[in-house]
């Protein structure tokens, strides 16, 4: 089926789009952020360690299903209205904890930070093939990827910052500020885009659902996005607490650690495009999940000798980091490729699993008394075991049998 493209002036055309592009670091910023102020609000606000953990998770379950939500809401609604109201929940919400210093005030701003995110990295997405031609879709999502990458790598860097020269309430301060400058941007350049509504139709939308939910080979690429994403979670959730209240390294330091970690995973990125270019992509899949267990074993067991080795912990997570950056933009290429038809359910149910699965690690976390390098390195080797089987178990077998 043909999609009318929306033309624009190409001036207008490049305002939108570079303006769509600034917003990007934004989806990858909101966890890493606010990772190495974590053990500063557990001792400011009385809270246990594993109470102020949840705000990620919480984080982590809004962006879930506001990433599920908004994929229908915005082929029925149109994408200005709704980009401009999530950009401007998420600024107002983010002010809560200045007014509200409470725990139960702190979890209730991540989990609507994560909704309002959710339905901004959709829209924001969706408004791409609206005004772009297939093969310029390619290149806008190279470029797209990149800025995302940027995120990680910024985050975590001006959090220690912030958090050693103002407190990390100045954390909410900045999403406010930043976001209510996105959305003025937004305001002005990107107009509205998408005019051939489709209502909502829930017969439709089951039918579709069940559609994907039922293909094997799917359900495997998105189980290994889950998997490989929340190994990097597992750094932000518990790696804070170890590195800075266990070894007394400062804010400063662990926010150096995760940049340098952001660009292991921004390096994978392009090194993954290079190798697809010259092997077969199964082939990448299968070598980079071997490769992720084999490490992970050899980094647990390394851990009983050097518990308390910073570079070891260090290393072993720069390998995960590594792998999501491989294995996560392969993974949703080919489990997309598969639903060409429908892909706006597909993306919608793809990250609504990937999220669930990442929020969940994030909470069983906060639940268990990790406080040490061979415990955190412990939950690596469960996670890739689940990227290995979700690849042999789930991935091998349907490509085998359409090959067949």
């Amino acid at each position: 089926m043909s999609v009318d493209i929306h033309p624009l002036p190409q001036k207008q055309l490049k305002r939108l789009i570079l303006v769509l592009l600034l917003v990007m670091p934004f989806f990858g910023m909101a966890v890493d952020l606010v990772s190495p102020s974590l053990p500063a609000m557990a001792a400011q606000l009385g809270e246990s360690d594993n109470s102020i953990k949840n705000l990620i998770s919480l984080y982590l379950l809004g962006y879930a299903l506001g990433n599920f939500c908004s994929g229908f809401l915005t082929d029925a609604w149109g994408r200005r209205k709704l980009l401009l109201g999530g950009m401007a929940g998420f600024a107002l919400i983010s002010l809560l904890p200045l007014w509200l210093p409470t725990l139960p005030a702190l979890l209730a701003t991540r989990l609507l930070q994560g909704l309002m995110v959710g339905t901004i990295s959709v829209v924001a997405r969706s408004v791409y093939p609206d005004v772009l031609a297939p093969q310029e879709l390619v290149k806008i999502g190279v470029v797209s990827g990149s800025m995302f990458g940027l995120g990680p790598i910024i985050g975590p860097v001006l959090g220690g910052y912030l958090q050693v020269y103002a407190g990390w309430q100045a954390c909410f301060v900045f999403f406010a500020a930043s976001m209510a400058v996105m959305g003025a941007l937004v305001a002005r350049f990107v107009p509205e885009t998408h005019f051939r509504r489709h209502p909502l139709n829930l017969p439709t939308i089951r039918r579709n659902l069940g559609e994907v939910v039922r293909h094997r080979q799917f359900m495997g690429m998105v189980v290994l996005m889950g998997a490989i994403y929340s190994m990097s979670i597992a750094f932000n959730t518990v790696g804070p607490f170890i590195i800075q209240s266990g070894w007394h390294y400062s804010p400063i330091v662990f926010g150096h650690i995760a940049f340098g970690l952001g660009c292991v995973f921004l390096l994978a990125t392009f090194i993954c495009r290079y190798l697809l270019s010259r092997f077969p992509v199964a082939g990448v899949q299968q070598g980079m999940t071997r490769l992720l267990l084999a490490v992970t074993l050899a980094g647990l067991a390394l851990s009983w000798l050097w518990p308390d080795s910073l570079a070891l912990l260090c290393a072993v997570s720069a390998l995960m980091f590594f792998g999501q950056g491989m294995l996560f933009p392969m993974s949703m290429g080919r489990g997309l490729a598969l639903f060409r038809h429908i892909a706006g359910t597909a993306t919608a149910l793809m990250f609504l699993i990937n999220i669930l699965m990442t929020s969940a690690t994030s909470f069983l976390l906060s639940l268990l008394s990790i406080h040490d390098a061979p415990a955190l390195l412990a939950v690596y080797l469960v996670l890739a075991l689940i990227c290995f089987f979700a690849n042999r178990l789930l991935i091998q077998p349907a490509e085998q049998a359409a090959r067949g």
